[in-house]
C-alpha cells in the first residue's frame, strides 16, 4: 500500500498495523481465487483480536482504497455467512455498518448464481407457462415500449443499452409493472394478485437490505412471470382483436392470470369478461373455425400450459406465436344470446391473431342458452382433469410442433362435414331412388327391405365418398369393439388414452348410462325415472332399455353398432352417421302440423312443456297422435344418436364426437316418383 494512501485513510492518527494485516489477508484470499466461505472463516479469524470500534472504520476505507469492499462485505451474504457469525461480528462492533455493508453488498456484491436460483423458482410460482429469462424480458420491455406500449410503459432507464446489472434489470420490470397496474380496472383482479404486485417492491427490498438473495431473486421471478404473461398476452390480443389499441386490449388482462378454479375468482365475471372477447373476436370468426378433439392440444401445447388449462381454469394463455382462448357454453351463450353454444369447453387456437382450429369437448346434448353455475363449470373441468394424464402419457410428437399442419386437418375435418351435407346427402338419395326401383320392379317395395338395401350400398360407397381424406378411417356397419380394435392397432401411439375402452366395451348399455358422467341426464333423456343409486337401479335400468328400445339386457357397449363411423386420429375427431328414412322426418312435421293447428304461436318450441301448453289452451290434454308420434321420434332419436354418442366419447378420450342424422326419401314419396 503506497504511503498516498495511507496518508488517505489516517491522516496525522498512527498508523495501525492490524488493520493492514487483515486488509492484505482479503487481498491475498481474493488474489488466489480461494472459495468465498474459506475466504470468510479466514478473514473473520484474522479480524478476532485485531479489529476493534476504534479501528473498523479504517478497515473499512483500506478495503476501499484498494478495491476490495465488494468482496470483503460479500462475505456478509447469507449464502456465504450461513450462521451470521461474520455480520455478527461487525455489527457488535458499529451497527451503522449495516448501512455499509447494504451499500456495497445490496447489487454489486450480490451473488448472481443464488439470485438466479431464486429466479427461476419465483417464475415456476407465476402465472408464467414458460421458463422466463429475466435480460430476455427486459429486451422485451424495451422493444413494446417502444412500438406499442408507449403510452402504458415509461422507463427511467433504456433497456435497448443492453442493461446488464440486476438492478437496472429489476427497475425495469418494476416499472413495467406499474404502468400495467395503473392501467386496470382493479375490481376484476384478485385481491391477493393486486396487493402482491402493489406491495412487492418494499419487500424485494427488505430482502436486499437482509442480504438474502435467493429470496430477493425469488420474489423477482414470480413477478417477471407475471408480467412475462401479461405482456405476452397482450400482444396476441391486439391482433385477435383485430389491431386495437392496447389499452382497448388490457380489459382483457384478467383472463392472462386469473383461473376458474380459483377460490378467489368470481366466475360469473370471469364469464362475463370471456363473453366480451367472444364478441370482440366475432361469431362469423368462431363458427368458421374448424373443430377438432381436445387431444390435439397435446401436439401443439407442452404439459404445463395444458395444467394451467385444465387445472386451474385458464381462460387466455399465450405460448410462443399461438394463443389459446378458451370458452364454456355459459360464455358463448352470453355472447351471442344463447346461440348455438355446442361444446361444454371449447379451446380457441390462434396464429397471429386468426383463429385456426377449434379443440372441443364433447357434448352428450348441447345446454347452449343456459348460465352454468360454479360447481357445473368445475364438474366439467374435472372431467376433463381425468383424461389428463392419459393425454399426458399419449407419445409426443417425433416432429416438433406445426400448427399449419394441424390447421390444415382441421379444415380437412371441417370439408368433411360439409360433404356430409352435399356429396354424401346427394349420393344416398341417388342410392336410395335405385335400390327403391329395384325393389319395386320385384315386387318386393317394402320399407325394411328399402332400409337393408341403402345401408348395404352404402356401405360400398364409403370408400369412393372418401378417397380424398387420407388418414380418415372409415368403419361402415361395425360394431364399436371392432371399431376400437382397429383405431387402437392402426394408432399404437392412443394406447395409454384408450387403455380404459376395454372395460366400457364389456360393459352392458344400461351399466354404461349408470356410470357416464353425464348420467342424470341421459337417464333423463331415456326415460328412466327411478333412482340411480337405489339398489337394483341397473336391473330397472336393463328392463327400461329393452321395453323402449328393444335393446337386450344383455346388450354391451362393444356389440352396439353404427351405421357409418369417421374415425380421424389425426384430428381427434369421430363421426357417427345414421342413415334414415325420411319417413320419419314427415311424421315429425305432420307432428308439428297438428301441434301448431291446436296451440298455434302459443307453443314456444319446448317439447317438455308440451302438457302445460295443452293445459293452459283449454285443449283437454295432448292428442293421443301426438304423444304417439313424439314417443317414436324420440325412442328412435335417443337410441340412434344420443346413446350411442356417449358411449363414444367413453370410448375416445380426448376425442370430439358428433352424429349426423341423415335422411333419404321413404316409400311413400318414393311412390310418386315415374319410373
Amino acid at each position: 500500500m503506497s504511503a498516498v494512501d495511507r496518508a488517505a485513510i489516517y491522516g496525522d492518527r498512527t498508523q495501525d498495523p492490524r488493520v493492514e494485516f487483515v486488509a492484505l489477508t482479503v487481498r491475498y484470499l481474493v488474489d488466489a481465487q480461494a472459495t468465498r466461505s474459506m475466504t470468510r472463516d479466514r478473514v473473520l479469524q484474522a479480524m478476532a483480536g485485531r479489529i476493534t470500534a476504534d479501528n473498523v472504520w479504517d478497515l473499512v476505507r483500506m478495503l476501499a482504497r484498494l478495491g476490495l469492499a465488494d468482496e470483503f462485505f460479500d462475505l456478509a451474504t447469507s449464502d456465504v455467512d450461513n450462521d451470521g457469525a461474520f455480520r455478527r461480528f461487525l455489527l457488535g462492533l458499529d451497527p451503522v455498518l449495516i448501512d455499509a455493508i447494504r451499500h456495497y453488498d445490496a447489487w454489486s456484491g450480490i451473488n448472481p448464481k443464488v439470485f438466479l436460483d431464486g429466479f427461476f423458482v419465483g417464475v415456476g410460482e407465476s402465472v408464467a407457462t414458460v421458463v422466463v429469462d429475466l435480460g430476455k424480458l427486459v429486451q422485451l420491455i424495451g422493444r413494446l415500449q417502444q412500438e406499442q406500449m408507449t403510452t402504458l410503459i415509461v422507463l427511467t432507464v433504456d433497456p435497448r443499452a443492453g442493461l446488464a446489472r440486476l438492478a437496472d434489470q429489476a427497475t425495469v420490470v418494476r416499472e413495467a409493472l406499474a404502468g400495467i397496474v395503473t392501467a386496470l380496472d382493479p375490481t376484476t383482479v384478485p385481491e391477493r394478485l393486486l396487493a402482491l404486485w402493489r406491495g412487492w417492491v418494499a419487500e424485494f427490498a427488505r430482502h436486499l437490505e437482509n442480504l438474502d438473495p435467493f429470496a430477493a431473486g425469488k420474489l423477482l421471478g414470480r413477478i417477471a412471470g407475471d408480467l412475462y404473461q401479461i405482456l405476452t398476452g397482450l400482444v396476441h390480443l391486439v391482433r385477435l382483436l383485430g389491431g386495437v389499441a392496447v389499452r382497448a386490449a388490457v380489459r382483457y388482462v384478467p383472463l392472462l392470470i386469473v383461473g376458474a378454479r380459483q377460490a378467489a375468482a368470481d366466475v360469473r365475471l370471469l364469464t362475463g369478461r370471456i363473453a366480451a372477447l367472444l364478441v370482440a373476436v366475432g361469431r362469423a370468426a368462431i363458427l368458421a373455425t374448424p373443430q377438432v378433439g381436445l387431444a390435439v392440444l397435446r401436439t401443439l401445447f407442452p404439459p404445463k400450459v395444458l395444467e394451467a388449462l385444465f387445472r386451474e381454469g385458464r381462460a387466455l394463455l399465450a405460448d410462443a406465436e399461438l394463443t389459446l382462448t378458451v370458452f364454456n357454453q355459459a360464455a358463448h351463450a352470453e355472447a351471442f344470446a344463447g346461440a348455438g353454444a355446442g361444446a361444454r369447453l371449447s379451446a380457441m387456437v390462434s396464429a397471429d391473431g386468426k383463429p385456426l382450429l377449434m379443440a372441443c369437448m364433447s357434448e352428450t346434448v348441447s345446454s347452449a342458452g343456459r348460465s352454468a353455475s360454479r360447481a357445473e363449470l368445475n364438474e366439467a373441468l374435472d372431467e376433463i382433469i381425468k383424461r389428463i394424464d392419459d393425454l399426458r402419457e399419449l407419445k409426443p410428437p417425433k416432429a416438433p410442433r406445426d400448427i399449419r399442419a394441424a390447421a390444415v386437418r382441421a379444415a380437412i375435418a371441417k370439408q368433411l362435414e360439409q360433404r356430409l351435407t352435399t356429396v354424401f346427402n346427394r349420393v344416398l338419395q341417388t342410392v336410395a331412388y335405385e335400390e327403391f326401383r329395384a325393389l319395386r320392379k320385384a315386387g318386393q317395395a317394402q320399407p325394411w327391405r328399402l332400409g337393408q338395401a341403402v345401408h348395404r350400398r352404402m356401405a360400398a360407397e364409403i370408400t369412393q365418398l372418401l378417397g380424398g381424406s387420407p388418414g380418415l378411417q372409415p368403419f361402415a356397419e361395425k360394431s364399436l369393439a371392432t371399431v376400437v380394435e382397429a383405431v387402437a392397432k392402426a394408432n399404437p401411439e392412443l394406447g395409454a388414452a384408450m387403455r380404459g375402452s376395454e372395460t366400457v366395451l364389456r360393459q352392458t348399455v344400461a351399466q354404461m348410462l349408470l356410470g357416464h358422467p353425464d348420467r342424470d341426464l341421459l337417464l333423463r333423456l331415456v326415460g328412466f325415472t327411478g333412482n340411480p343409486s337405489a339398489k337394483g337401479a341397473e336391473k330397472a335400468l336393463a328392463s327400461h332399455l329393452a321395453e323402449r328400445f328393444g335393446w337386450k339386457a344383455s346388450t354391451t357397449v362393444g356389440e352396439l353398432r353404427s351405421d357409418l363411423l369417421l374415425v380421424d386420429p389425426e384430428a381427434a375427431r369421430v363421426t357417427n352417421v345414421d342413415w334414415t328414412s325420411s319417413t320419419k322426418l314427415e311424421r315429425f312435421e305432420k307432428t308439428w302440423g297438428t301441434v301448431a293447428d291446436d296451440l298455434g304461436e302459443t307453443f314456444d318450441g319446448r317439447w317438455e312443456a308440451l302438457a302445460e301448453a295443452y293445459g293452459r289452451a283449454a285443449k283437454g290434454g295432448v292428442p293421443e297422435q301426438v304423444v304417439a308420434g313424439l314417443e317414436e321420434l324420440t325412442a328412435h332419436a335417443v337410441r340412434e344418436t344420443v346413446v350411442r354418442q356417449a358411449a363414444l366419447s367413453q370410448l375416445f378420450p380426448g376425442f370430439f364426437v358428433t352424429s349426423h342424422e341423415m335422411t333419404y326419401q321413404g316409400l311413400h314419396s318414393l311412390f310418386k316418383i315415374p319410373l
